[in-house]
């Protein structure tokens, strides 16, 4: 799910916080009126629960739980757990959806320097925060920390800070970021991964990128650059490798006619077919047909068939289930 918040206004820090758990405790039971609550868990495992959907917070996860819903922990803790956390607040408007809003992007004019344009940010609820920027947003976030709430003492602690506020907003903004562009990049992955097999399912079809973004709810210009940064090549380069491939193995496997083959394969024209044939494998369909298994050249980047496969089944260690 993600919160959608509509700006201007955008939404800002009120105050951050550590908190030390023993095992065996678990999160208080609240409903926040206008604060919404950002987790953060760097040990341990917290066991959270908002309006009878439950969510197990790994380390490296992120929760954030939004105003006027009853949040809780639902289970204790079963090893001592820290995390960090984040209450913020904006006086706009905001809503859930299970679809981020795809940024679009506006042609400036002379007259466009003295308007204002509303936008909308979109923050996914739950999620990882990459690997590779972990240590750095926890030192975001402990930057921010001036509340240290510790069930070891049973004590709250608050710290003074000389810290202007417009550098905790920073902080805050740049947490945000982390967190949009971590899950920007898994979402990107499991869209080209979709794409992947999309086009391996309709690869006899011409390629309709407006339909297949309207399928996925996803701007063109995105699909493009998901499609590109995982596989490295445009979603019509993709499909001409998947064509070729197939066609590769037609021409092993049977003795049906090259122009057969071409059209069986989604090509319309038998001599577009045989030039792009002869750019990728270096020799024309009837000199491939007749080659020695031995000898097969392959592709110019046959990495993109076998290193990139669809999607995985691998389970993630952390997992949201409805409670029933």
């Amino acid at each position: 799910m993600y919160i959608i918040f509509n700006c201007p206004p955008m939404p800002y820090l009120i105050v951050g916080g550590i908190a030390m758990f023993r095992e065996g405790d678990r999160h208080s039971r609240r409903n926040l009126d206008h604060t919404f609550d950002l987790i953060y868990v760097v040990s341990g495992q917290l066991y959270m629960e908002e309006n009878k959907k439950r969510f197990i917070v790994a380390p490296g996860q992120f929760l954030i739980l939004p105003p006027k819903t009853l949040h809780t922990g639902y289970k204790h803790c079963d090893t001592e757990t820290n995390f960090y956390w984040i209450h913020f607040y904006t006086t706009g408007d905001f809503y859930c959806s299970e679809v981020p809003v795809q940024y679009s992007s506006k042609e400036y004019c002379r007259g466009k320097c003295y308007e204002r344009d509303d936008f909308q940010l979109s923050l996914p609820q739950y999620g990882f925060v990459n690997k590779e920027l972990q240590q750095q947003f926890t030192n975001y976030m402990k930057t921010i920390a001036q509340v240290k709430i510790d069930r070891h003492q049973n004590a709250k602690i608050f710290y003074t800070s000389t810290t202007s506020q417009i550098k905790y907003q920073q902080l805050f903004y740049t947490i945000l970021t982390f967190i949009c562009d971590s899950h920007e990049e898994v979402t990107c992955q499991d869209l080209a991964e979709d794409i992947f097999e999309y086009l391996m399912a309709h690869y006899q079809e011409s390629l309709q990128l407006k339909k297949i973004a309207k399928q996925y709810a996803f701007h063109p210009a995105h699909i493009i650059r998901c499609v590109k940064r995982k596989y490295g090549v445009t979603p019509l380069q993709l499909l001409l490798h998947i064509r070729m491939d197939k066609a590769k193995k037609l021409l092993r496997s049977t003795n049906d006619p090259i122009n057969t083959i071409s059209s069986h394969v989604g090509f319309t024209d038998n001599a577009y077919f045989s030039k792009q044939f002869k750019r990728m494998v270096k020799m024309t369909p009837s000199e491939y047909r007749y080659l020695p298994f031995s000898q097969d050249t392959g592709i110019d980047q046959p990495a993109i068939l076998t290193a990139c496969p669809g999607p995985t089944n691998a389970p993630s260690p952390g997992r949201i289930y409805e409670n029933p």
